[in-house]
């Protein structure tokens, strides 16, 4: 007699369930590097690197003080609230960031800050980026190759 999955979710009988593979075997080295450097960190590092700020609200000594694992620039907020702030300006924030989360004189762990920026359609956070239609937009273009190109350039 067969189980459905779903049937073994009912039950939660997770001998049931079906096996997974993951595209990646896991790296034993990494693996031991990874597991080192979690357990030199204290609990509120931990916490830290499980939080995403707003670019809006945080700042550099933010991201050394509390660990910060990311930062978000989500749609619609810009550099120091500033539309008009140029790509060094940006980059330079982000050295900051970056220098920040790489600080260790306080005795955190170096972990590189995570930047995320909300881009589904380009980056309009520079005056003259390039902008692409919204997905739906593209999606009614009905050209999956032109598609995949868009994707590649906002990523």
């Amino acid at each position: 007699m067969s189980i459905s999955c779903s049937a073994a979710f009912a039950k939660n009988d997770i001998t049931l369930w079906p096996k997974q593979k993951p595209a990646i075997e896991k790296n034993a080295a990494l693996e031991a590097d990874i597991t080192g450097l979690i357990n030199k960190m204290s609990l509120e590092q931990k916490v830290g690197q499980m939080v995403q700020a707003e670019i809006t609200w945080v700042t550099p000594q933010d991201v050394k003080k509390y660990h910060l694992g990311s930062v978000l620039n989500g749609g619609g907020t810009f550099l120091h609230n500033d539309r008009n702030a140029s790509v060094s300006d940006w980059v330079s924030f982000m050295d900051e960031l970056y220098l920040a989360s790489m600080d260790t004189s306080a005795g955190g762990v170096a972990i590189p800050v995570t930047y995320g920026i909300d881009a589904v359609h380009g980056n309009n956070k520079f005056i003259g980026a390039t902008l692409y239609p919204h997905n739906i937009g593209l999606g009614a273009a009905h050209n999956p190759a032109l598609i995949y190109k868009i994707g590649e350039a906002t990523a």
